[in-house]
C-alpha cells in the first residue's frame, strides 16, 4: 500500500500524539525510545520483514479497552497516522505497521478464561493461537483458529481457516460476543443482540475497518487426540499428488479430515534432479483413527511421512509448520479462488510452476497452497448465522500464493518482482460468485469487493466510521 507522502503536519502529528498520550497513559505504556529493547522487539517482530523498515513515533502498550480508547482519541486529536498490531502476521504494508505515527501493540493483553458451564472461551487479542491452544487443552477444549501456532488472533477477523473448519466453520463463525473500541473511542459490545450489524461485519470482514477488538468470546470445541502429520514428496510425484488433492476436495465427506497441499520452489538449480522443489501435504484428522481417508496420499511414494498420534498443540507445531512459520523474510501473499472440476486447479499449478522456473532470481522461496472448502464447512458456517463472506455452498477451494524476495534487493528489482508475481496470479481467472480470502489477500486485490455482502459492509463501515478515520489514517481493506 502506498500512502500519500508525509507533509510537515503529518511528520509532527505522530510526536504530538505520543507526547499527549504519555501524559494520559504514562511512560510505562508509551515508548518513544527507538533504541530500547522493547521498541526494537516490537518493530522487528513481523512475518513480512519489510514492515520492520518503518519507525513509529512511539509504540503504545495498552492493558485494557480503556487504554485503547484513550489512544484512539489522542491519535484522532493529533490527526496522526497509526496502526494496530496483534501478531504482526499480515504481510500488507501499514496494516499493522506505521511510519512516523503511533503503533498500538496489543501484545500485553493476554488474559484468557474458560467457562465450563457455557463452554465459552474468552480471550484478549495479545496472545497467539499457540498460547490459546496450550491454555484450553487443559480443559480438553480448544478454539477454532490458525493452523500455525505463532499466528495472532487478528486472523479470525479475516475469517480464519482452521484444521477444524470442516466441522465447525471458520474461526469467525465461532464468535459469540466481541468487545470493540470504535473509531470514536467508544467501547461497545457486538453480538447477535447488541450492535448486530457490527457483529456481522467483524465476522470475516477484516480488521482495521470498523474498530479494535479488545476481547473475544467464542464457542470452544471438545478436543482429544489427532492423527496428523506431513508427507513430503519429490516433485516427480506432482501429477499423482495433484489428482489426490482434487479427489479429496471433490469427494471427501468426512468433516473430521482436513488437508493443505503445498508445492514449494527454491531458487537453486534443479540439476535435472528436481532438487529445487517439493510437495508438502498437511494431513489432519480429529481423532486417532483416520481410517482410509488419507489413503490416496499415503499410497504415493514419499520422501518423509510424519503421520501419527498428536495433541492439538502438537498439530499446530508440526515441524514443517514451524519451518513455514519461522521463515520470516520479505514475504507477500496473493490469493485465488476456484471451483473444482473446471480445470482451474491445474491451470493455477502450471502457471505458478512456469513462473517459478522463469523467475529464479526473484525469490528465495515461492509456494502455492491448495485449501479445500468442503460443503460441511459452509454448512457449519450457515448453522451459526453465516459470516461477512456468506460463503456459497462447497466444495470449492482457495489458492494461496507466496513469494519471499531476497533481502537487500534494490527497490527497482523488488518492484519488478512484485509486478511479475501480481501478473502470475492475475493470469489464473478466479471463479465468479466466490469470495477471495482476506487472510491470504494482497491489499490491491480488494477482497471485500468479491463478497456478495459488499454493499451491506460499506453501509456498516460508514455507520461506525462516518468520517473515515480508520480509512484515512491507517492501512486496511478498501471500501471504495
Amino acid at each position: 500500500m502506498v500512502l500519500a507522502p508525509l507533509k510537515a503536519s503529518a511528520l509532527t502529528a505522530g510526536p504530538a500524539a505520543c507526547a499527549n498520550l504519555t501524559n494520559y497513559l504514562g511512560s510505562s505504556k508509551v515508548n518513544s525510545n527507538q533504541l530500547s529493547l522493547q521498541y526494537i522487539n516490537t518493530r522487528e517482530d513481523y512475518w513480512n520483514a519489510v514492515q520492520s523498515n518503518y519507525a513509529p513515533s512511539c509504540i503504545i502498550y495498552p492493558s485494557s479497552a480503556q487504554d485503547v480508547s484513550v489512544a484512539l482519541q489522542g491519535i484522532r486529536a493529533a490527526r496522526s497516522r497509526f496502526a494496530i498490531k496483534a501478531g504482526g502476521h499480515n504481510p500488507n504494508t501499514y496494516f499493522s505497521s506505521v511510519d512516523a505515527g503511533v503503533l498500538i501493540d496489543l501484545g500485553s493483553m493476554t488474559d484468557m478464561l474458560y467457562d465450563s458451564e457455557t463452554t465459552l472461551a474468552t480471550y484478549e487479542p495479545g496472545s497467539d493461537f499457540g498460547h490459546l491452544y496450550n491454555y484450553y487443552v487443559q480443559f480438553n477444549r480448544t478454539v477454532v483458529g490458525a493452523r500455525l501456532a505463532g499466528v495472532g488472533t487478528g486472523l479470525a477477523l479475516g475469517g480464519g481457516l482452521s484444521f477444524l473448519s470442516p466441522q465447525y466453520g471458520m474461526a469467525c463463525d465461532g464468535f459469540r460476543e466481541l468487545e470493540v473500541v470504535l473509531p470514536s473511542g467508544e467501547i461497545v459490545t457486538a453480538s447477535n443482540t447488541n450492535n448486530p450489524d457490527l457483529f456481522f461485519a467483524m465476522r470475516g470482514g477484516g480488521g482495521n475497518a470498523y474498530g479494535v477488538v479488545t476481547k473475544y468470546t467464542v464457542q470452544s470445541r471438545q478436543i482429544g487426540e489427532f492423527y496428523a502429520g506431513n508427507i513430503i514428496y519429490l516433485f516427480n510425484q506432482t501429477t499423482a499428488v495433484a489428482e489426490a488433492i482434487q479427489n479429496f476436495i471433490q469427494y471427501n465427506d468426512n468433516p473430521k479430515a482436513s488437508i493443505i497441499g503445498t508445492y514449494e520452489m527454491l531458487p537453486t538449480p534443479s540439476l535435472g534432479l528436481d532438487l529445487d522443489r517439493a510437495v508438502i501435504m498437511f494431513l489432519v484428522h480429529d481423532g486417532p483413527d483416520a481410517g482410509d481417508v488419507f489413503q490416496n496420499f499415503t499410497k504415493i511414494p514419499s520422501l518423509i511421512n510424519t503421520l501419527g498420534i498428536k495433541t492439538y498443540p502438537e498439530v499446530a507445531n508440526m515441524p514443517i509448520s514451524m519451518e513455514t512459520e519461522l521463515s520470516r523474510g520479505d514475504n507477500i501473499f496473493r490469493v485465488g479462488v476456484h471451483r473444482i472440476g473446471d480445470g482451474s486447479y491445474m491451470t493455477a499449478l502450471n502457471n505458478w510452476f512456469n513462473w517459478a522456473e522463469s523467475n529464479k532470481g526473484s525469490y528465495v522461496l515461492s509456494s502455492i497452497d491448495f485449501q479445500p472448502i468442503p460443503r460441511s464447512l459452509t454448512d457449519a458456517s450457515k448453522s451459526q448465522g453465516g459470516n461477512a463472506m456468506q460463503m456459497p455452498d462447497g466444495p470449492w477451494f482457495w489458492v494461496n500464493y507466496l513469494i519471499s524476495t531476497p533481502p537487500g534487493m534494490s527497490q527497482e528489482d523488488y518492484n519488478a518482482a512484485q509486478a511479475s508475481f501480481r501478473e502470475l496470479v492475475a493470469n489464473t481467472t478466479n471463479a465468479e460468485g466466490l469470495p477471495l480470502f482476506i487472510n491470504d489477500a494482497s491489499y490491491d486485490q480488494n477482497p471485500l469487493s468479491t463478497f456478495s455482502t459488499y454493499s451491506k459492509l460499506q453501509g456498516i463501515k460508514k455507520k461506525y466510521d462516518p468520517d473515515n478515520f480508520f480509512a484515512d489514517y491507517t492501512g486496511g481493506w478498501s471500501f471504495e
